[in-house]
């Protein structure tokens, strides 16, 4: 059972991260790759512009509350009920062009939280190529992964059943292409690329 429970973890994990990564793949994109987030993710013109800085503070189990005394108003983008357990999406526009953040709560607690371009500029080249990502294998720590891929900016943590996981995108130098990162309780257990050469 056990198994069982850690692999609908990863499989949640993986989820939180394509949906991340995929930001920037979608419609509205931007020139540069980012993804134009939609106009109504701010409850008022002005608040709820969630920062790099305010995201960093939020930790997974918080309350929709705490939550929110940090960012400012977001708006409630899902929210259903099944077997018992309430799940709820906050979206919260960015401060930085093109960028928002997600906060997902399992009965009224924090349980994941992923963001796109709340880094601005100061992320947006890395050092990854190709050649690094390949080196990359699963089961890798995250102090051995990282001094592979070089400069990453951590985009999701998700914290379920009791096996946390945090998602990483690296940028390569020309901003073009990156590679996505997820690992569980420290350990490398998936990656992804896209524009890599």
């Amino acid at each position: 059972m056990t198994c069982g429970i850690a692999a609908a973890v990863v499989a949640v994990i993986i989820i939180v991260v394509v949906v991340v990564s995929a930001g920037g793949s979608g419609g509205g994109k931007e020139e540069n790759g980012g993804s134009v987030p939609s106009a109504t993710q701010s409850t008022s013109a002005g608040q709820g512009k969630i920062t790099k800085e305010m995201y960093d503070r939020v930790r997974t189990g918080m309350t929709e509350r705490e939550v929110t005394a940090i960012t400012g108003p977001c708006e409630s983008s899902a929210e259903d009920e099944v077997a018992g357990v309430r799940g709820k999406v906050l979206t919260c526009q960015g401060a930085e062009s093109f960028s928002a953040a997600t906060f997902t709560f399992t009965n009224g607690r924090l349980a994941a939280k992923s963001q796109v371009g709340l880094g601005g500029d100061k992320v947006g080249k890395g050092s990854m190529t190709k050649e690094k990502y390949d080196r990359l294998r699963t089961g890798m720590s995250l102090e051995e992964a990282l001094a592979i891929a070089g400069t990453c900016e951590t985009n999701s943590d998700t914290d379920v059943a009791g096996t946390s996981a945090t998602g990483y995108t690296c940028a390569s130098a020309d901003g073009l292409g990156n590679a996505s990162l997820t690992f569980a309780d420290g350990k490398l257990v998936a990656k992804a690329q896209a524009g890599l050469e």
